[in-house]
Formats: C-alpha cells, structure tokens, sequence
C-alpha cells in the first residue's frame, strides 16, 4: 500500500473518504464498499483522510483519538487499500465545498466513485455533504448508510463515550476488535512489585481517548508475545501523592524487565471502579481479588 502525505496524480480510482478513527464497524462496511467497486471495476482503490482531526484543528485542541496514527494506517492496510493519502486539514479547512471537490477530489483523483458515510461533510464550515456529491456526473457517489449495533449508530463519538464511561465491552464490539494502545515503558514507585505484583507503567498519551479509571482485564503484547494482563488505569488515590495519570500493566506470567521496551496493551473487560483504599492491607486484598477475576476470565481464554 503507498501512503502519501502530499497529493499526488492518482486517477481513475475508488475513493473513500473521512477520517476514520477507530476503523470501527462502519469504517470498515465503508472502506470494504469501496474496495469491492475498484476490484469490481479493476481499478486502484485509494482513501483520502487527514493527519490529525478536523475538530482538533478547528477548534486547537488536543486529538482524543481511538487509534494512533500508525494503527489507523495498519488497520485501513488490512481490508485491501491500494493507497491512503494522509493529508493536512490545516491547509485545506479554508477551501470551499466545490473547490474541495474540483480542485482536490476530481483534479488528482479522477474518480470512478466517491464513497463516504451517510454524515460525511467537508469544505469550510463544513458545508459540503452527500447531497452536493450526488449532483456530480464526473464520479459515482456512494453513500454508507448509518450502521448499528441493537439501537445505537456504530461511530467513533459514541465509541469514545463508551470508553470514558468504562462500558469497553460496547466500545469493543463497535470497533470489533478490543480497544488498544501502546507506549514506553517508564520507572515508577515500585509498590505494586511490594503488593506482589510488578507493573509496567506507561504514561497515557495525551492525544488517545481516556478510559474510565479503574481495573480492566484485557492483554500485553511484548515482542511478539501476547499475555493476559491486569490493567489499572487512573491516579492511584491510595499511593500516589501526585496524583498523575498512569497506565499500569500487570502481565500475568511474564518474568524480567521492561523498562524503556514499548508494550502494546488491550483492554477486553472493565472489573471495578477506582476507589483510595484506607491502607495497604485493604489494597492489597482487592488486588488479590481483581487478579483472580482476571486469571478466571482472560487467562483462560488463552490456554
């Protein structure tokens, strides 16, 4: 697949846009709709998407994304993309609706069809919509209409309100995947090691999305390797005076040192809240407690 940062000619293409965080149930019924029509049409199937999000540019705040720029891209790979174009929204938010469509979509890309989902906008002010495309001769248009699971329309806004609000099984099955991150692996206090059970900590990316604090069962991945894992993640109230966020790892049957190795980290089930404890003794009993939920339950859906 080539990825590009700069437009480049690439005509005679299906060309799926948005900005797809999460490539979550609906991304991909989209995505694969436009894979389907270039393989249908023998033609290239290329996706045009941005850098970092339009509300963080507009609005100058930091991304809360769902996936890292290089999981994005992984993800996208995966369903059978020829070519992504990872643009930057801050040189495009000013343009108009119908330039961004003459002079971007149909200048370099020359599409055969132009898939989008049923709420996609663009332009300045976000004026363009899927009625402005369907007027267009020049290209097919294609529009992916809301996907659900029960009741609730599958997007990335919701996903991430089910993630702050700890429901990661719901968050898990619209990205239909388990909800992920990565970081390196830093020094810390070292009283998990004195409760018992050694931790990796990561400081949490302050572009990804927050989970509810609390405990989670889910998995570590470490060169390849892939253990069940007890997951904490918030401020620590019972130990830490500092109260800074902190992602910490338990992973269970793992044996060394991790400090400054990059860990990958799944969170498949929320456990309990996150609450300070009036001693250590109390901590480390509902320690022992979510760690045996967590051998009852994760681990053994890896032997």
């Amino acid at each position: 697949m080539g990825v590009f940062y700069k437009l480049n000619e690439n005509k005679n293409c299906a060309l799926a846009l948005g900005f797809f965080d999460g490539v979550h149930l609906a991304h991909q019924a989209l995505i694969k709709k436009a894979v389907e029509l270039a393989a249908k049409s023998r033609i290239r199937c290329s996706l045009l998407t941005f850098v970092k999000s339009p509300y963080s540019v507009i609005e100058g705040k930091n991304s809360c994304n769902i996936t890292t720029l290089d999981k994005k891209i992984s993800l996208i790979k995966e369903l059978g993309v020829d070519d992504i174009y990872l643009l930057d929204f801050s040189e495009l938010k000013n343009i108009s609706a119908e330039d961004y469509i003459n002079k971007i979509l149909i200048k370099y890309f020359s599409p055969k069809y132009i898939v989008t989902g049923f709420n996609h906008t663009f332009g300045a002010g976000g004026r363009g919509n899927p009625l402005m495309l369907a007027k267009y001769d020049e290209f097919e248009y294609v529009e992916i209409p809301p996907v659900k699971l029960n009741d609730t329309i599958i997007s990335s806004s919701n996903i991430r309100s089910a993630i702050n609000q700890g429901n990661i099984e719901l968050a898990n099955k619209m990205l239909n995947r388990n909800f992920s991150t990565e970081g390196k692996v830093v020094k810390g206090q070292e009283i998990a090691r004195k409760l018992g059970y050694k931790t990796a900590n990561i400081i949490w990316d302050k572009e990804t999305v927050k989970p509810k604090y609390g405990v989670y069962g889910g998995y570590s991945y470490f060169k390849d390797k892939k253990f069940p894992a007890m997951i904490n993640f918030g401020i620590r109230p019972t130990i830490d005076k500092d109260l800074r966020e902190t992602l910490e790892v338990h992973l269970i049957g793992f044996e060394g040192s991790l400090y400054d190795d990059i860990i990958g980290v799944e969170f498949e089930s929320y456990i309990r809240e996150e609450k300070k404890f009036n001693s250590f003794e109390q901590l480390k009993e509902q320690i022992d407690k979510d760690y045996q939920t967590v051998v009852s339950t994760t681990c053994k859906k890896l032997r």
